[in-house]
């Protein structure tokens, strides 16, 4: 709840924005300013960065070679007063806190949710001063958190430099699902869960399940500023977008990639191996403004080369494995874990059970049952001696794709699955002129032009950054000012789904 509510928060106030939310009220705990962070580049190029804090709450000042500490400058300042309230009919409610799908719906209820962290304060460091306290400073290279980082030659050792506090006490709850059917065609269920947020002015919270109460001042987002290590120890702070930071290679460093595979697991070496779908180097443009849906067809080839690995799977395992995967779409932290634990086998770690403990027991029922169909044995923490390279691979790339999708798009694409709209969907960008038109009288999209299904369709692709209308006899879907690499990633879930569903009568 907390994870959802910051992020959320963060959707609003700073959508493609430098601020970080966090996740758990753990880290709140150590977000400090001046604590060292580690930015862990990711597999694929649509991933974003993930942050991580260290286990023992270290300081700049903690890293440094010299013992003197720090005294950082702070400014405090008045951030913003964030409450948001709303109050309606919900129809046939695909996920409370983003979408409202209209249409025949079966039940109706009134919904009053309200999302106030109250007044929030920024914390931030003076730059300016902290630069001229660390001039000719050096990172002691042999601190063990330094060690660890420089292993992994795309971390990046970062310093908190911001953060977001909380001043007044909050309460955030989560509301029992709802399930509403809705009657377009009598075809779908979909599940509503709402977690909101509001200033606790009394311990009275009715009609609800599950109830967080968070203290003030509590951080619920943070900013870094990244660090360039030189091989002496000397560093820079890189102030600049464009700059970025890093360990610095000697002229003649080989980055080698071990021979050994333990228990059958890959490496990420072994695993970098798809021709223009990995770009650690994060040179990889995101997707055009204002283009047509036809501009991702060079890169749906490519992932469709991958996809069809998941169809060699057997019938009955590759339809269980749909089924699953189309169950977890309800509930986003379920398919983070199932990502974590897929990236974990691909670097070659060992993701046993540790990994799904904070799901609910049906959770991980559900999480366990789709790793076991993929290969992995979590009892064993090994891949089977079956399970295909190329196979892990495809899954990686299509849980890495569900795992950077908002929730609320995980949940309408559920939807569309049990509405058998892949295969209209899937073949959109292939029948989309350069406009971005299509007829509507092609038989591809018949499924599409119920004006109820057409709805859901349209916000999924609104919460993708591509914008789907309909007027006479046309439809026409164009990606929005500054797409970033959501359409792109909204195609390769779809993509991954319709291969496990290809040629699968209806």
């Amino acid at each position: 709840m907390f994870a959802k509510a910051t992020k959320n928060f963060l959707r609003d106030i700073d959508a493609g924005g430098e601020l970080i939310s966090i996740s758990s009220l753990n880290d709140s705990d150590k977000a400090q300013l001046l604590s060292v962070v580690a930015k862990k580049r990711r597999f694929w190029f649509w991933q974003k960065p993930k942050y991580y804090f260290s286990s023992c709450a270290c300081l700049l000042g903690d890293v440094l070679t010299e013992e003197e500490a720090l005294k950082p400058v702070v400014v405090e300042s008045e951030f913003v007063t964030y409450e948001e309230k709303n109050v309606g009919l919900i129809q046939g409610n695909v996920d409370a806190d983003f979408v409202t799908i209209h249409g025949n719906v079966g039940g109706t209820e009134k919904v009053e949710s309200q999302s106030s962290f109250g007044t929030l304060r920024k914390q931030e460091v003076d730059m300016h001063h902290l630069m001229k306290n660390v001039q000719d400073r050096k990172i002691n290279l042999q601190h063990p958190f330094i060690q660890q980082l420089h292993e992994n030659k795309n971390d990046i050792l970062c310093v908190l430099k911001e953060k977001i506090v909380t001043t007044q006490k909050c309460v955030i709850s989560q509301q029992s699902q709802i399930e509403e059917t809705c009657k377009l065609g009598g075809k779908v269920g979909v599940k509503a869960k709402t977690v909101t947020v509001s200033v606790a002015e009394s311990g009275n919270f009715k009609d609800e399940n599950t109830v967080l109460e968070i203290p003030a001042p509590t951080a619920i987002a943070y900013g870094v500023v990244e660090l360039f290590l030189k091989q002496d120890g000397h560093f820079e702070f890189c102030l600049l977008s464009e700059k970025q930071g890093g360990f610095e290679k000697k002229s003649n460093e080989m980055y080698q990639c071990s021979d050994s595979d333990p228990y059958n697991a890959r490496s990420l070496c072994d695993f970098d191996v798809v021709d223009g779908l990995r770009d650690v180097s994060g040179d990889r443009k995101p997707v055009p403004s204002n283009a047509a849906l036809c501009v991702l067809k060079p890169d749906i080839l490519e992932l469709t080369k991958w996809f069809a690995t998941l169809q060699e799977l057997p019938e009955p395992q590759r339809e269980e494995l749909y089924n699953l995967l189309c169950e977890i779409l309800e509930d986003g932290q379920t398919v983070a874990q199932i990502q974590a634990v897929v990236e974990a086998i691909c670097l070659g770690s060992k993701p046993g059970l540790t990994f799904l403990n904070e799901l609910k027991s049906s959770q991980k029922e559900q999480a366990e049952k789709i790793l076991s169909l993929i290969g992995y044995d979590l009892q064993n923490e090994r891949l089977r001696e079956q399970s295909k390279k190329d196979f892990i691979t495809a899954f990686h790339i299509l849980t890495s794709a569900l795992d950077e999708m908002p929730d609320s798009a995980l949940t309408i694409l559920g939807a569309c699955c049990k509405l058998h709209l892949l295969p209209a969907l899937y073949a959109l960008p292939n029948i989309t002129s350069h406009e971005g038109l299509c007829s509507r009288t092609e038989p591809l999209l018949s499924d599409l032009i119920d004006q109820g299904t057409f709805q859901i369709v349209q916000r999924l692709f609104s919460l993708s950054n591509v914008r789907l209308e309909m007027n006479g006899n046309a439809m026409r879907a164009i990606t929005f000012k500054d797409p970033g690499f959501l359409p792109l990633i909204l195609y390769i879930a779809l993509s991954g789904f319709y291969a496990l569903i290809k040629n699968r009568k209806f």
